[in-house]
């Protein structure tokens, strides 16, 4: 029964085989520091691009991702802007474009639904919040909590699939927290000063004030620019494992919220401020050639009428933002204040 429902199902996903799937989260790091390092692994196979988190802190960024709504591109381009292409979705209904992979309706997560495909589903997590959240580790065959720590993660999830997977696909899932305050990374220097900038007592009393008279933290933003690029060259390390496993594989590379350093007498994140929101997202495939284009749903042929669309009826309007909207959407890409 589960076999000629899941055959049924693919007529509703553009996905004709079983990719394997991994999922990277680089926990906090925001775009701009995304662009300031040097990340020469993930340029080989994809630029990033400025995308906004579904969340302002760990938790709810990570439970819309496993819901299957990852950082958001406003721009049309398939599996970035969901509206043009979803990676994963629960249920097809009234969906125009075919997702790239489909869940039934009543699907818990996306884990509990490649796991009733027969994919092998490991996780492994930095932050404290995978602990004691079941939500977080609900549908995965192995899940472990390893602290900030992505070489033990990368030989962690390798060995796993190894073991595992060896004669089926698999969606993989990393949190990685070098990214996140205090932004240190194994090849670092304990550094005391840093520690006691961002312990946990401090910046859960800070004021939570937005101030006009404000500096940027420009050294600890270099820390996270420093470790995007220690988990660029971990990235290599993984790629390489899926590049020898030869498995057609699909690639998901994001933060799951950004960070303020400084920025309106504003730290870190749980708030809501553009630096907050804004998050690189990058999706690639390897060892295969990229996903063909969207396709129409089975009778939909014709495309519905879109919100907000223009009608010989409709008076015209204007397109422009509220100044304070275009000045949150439309700021300059990547830079310091």
């Amino acid at each position: 029964m589960d076999l000629l429902r899941w055959r049924n199902q693919n007529n509703y996903q553009s996905l004709e085989d079983n990719d394997d799937f991994l999922l990277v989260v680089w926990d906090a790091c925001r775009y701009d520091a995304y662009l300031q390092a040097k990340t020469p692994v993930l340029d080989a196979h994809e630029k990033p691009q400025r995308a906004w988190a579904m969340g302002t802190y760990t938790l709810p960024a990570h439970i819309a991702m496993f819901q299957g709504f990852l950082p958001h591109v406003f721009e049309p381009l398939p599996l970035y802007n969901r509206f043009r292409q979803q990676l994963w979705r629960i249920s097809h209904r009234s969906v125009h474009i075919k997702p790239l992979v489909t869940f039934p309706g009543r699907t818990r997560n996306i884990m509990q639904g490649f796991r009733k495909r027969g994919y092998f589903t490991v996780g492994v997590a930095a932050m404290e919040w995978f602990c004691d959240t079941p939500a977080l580790h609900d549908g995965f065959e192995f899940f472990r909590h390893t602290g900030t720590d992505a070489r033990c993660q990368n030989q962690i999830l390798q060995e796993q699939i190894a073991r595992r997977a060896a004669k089926r696909p698999f969606f993989a899932f990393m949190n990685c927290g070098e990214t996140h305050s205090p932004y240190r990374h194994a090849d670092m220097k304990p550094d005391s000063k840093t520690d006691e900038r961002y312990d946990i007592r401090r910046i859960f009393n800070q004021r939570g004030l937005m101030e006009n008279d404000w500096q940027f933290d420009h050294e600890s933003y270099a820390r996270q620019v420093a470790c995007a690029e220690f988990l660029d060259a971990r990235m290599g390390e993984m790629l390489s494992f899926i590049e020898k496993r030869g498995r057609p594989t699909t690639v998901v590379v994001c933060a799951d919220h950004g960070e303020c350093f400084g920025e309106n007498g504003m730290h870190t994140h749980a708030f809501y401020h553009e630096k907050v929101m804004e998050v690189p997202l990058l999706i690639f495939r390897v060892n295969a050639p990229p996903h063909c284009a969207p396709e129409t749903m089975p009778g939909f042929e014709k495309a519905p009428p879109q919100p907000g669309a223009q009608t010989e009826t409709t008076p015209q309007s204007s397109t422009r933002l509220p100044p304070a909207a275009a000045n949150f959407f439309h700021s300059e890409q990547g830079g310091l204040p």
